[in-house]
């Protein structure tokens, strides 16, 4: 969990964290594949695979930084117009 004042910031927070995590302890989704089978029971649905979180952060992350490019990009052009 991370705090900031912006929701940019914590996800750049979050990602800085979980490519952090990847480091010392490997990739989560090969390590998830690897336990397939040897659980003692496979069959729980109330579970979440940790790279499918990790997928879904970075992925917002993703687009909250296209939009700001996008907004920045859109504002540059008012702004050269405007000259």
């Amino acid at each position: 969990m991370t705090i900031a004042e912006e929701r940019t910031e914590a996800l750049k927070q979050m990602v800085d964290a979980f490519k952090f995590i990847e480091e010392l302890a490997g990739n989560t989704s090969i390590m998830q594949q690897n336990m397939i089978g040897k659980q003692i029971d496979d069959s729980r649905s109330d579970e979440i695979d940790a790279a499918d979180v990790i997928g879904s952060i970075r992925l917002i992350y993703k687009v909250y930084q296209k939009r700001k490019e996008r907004e920045k990009q859109a504002r540059n052009n008012r702004i050269s117009k405007a000259f």
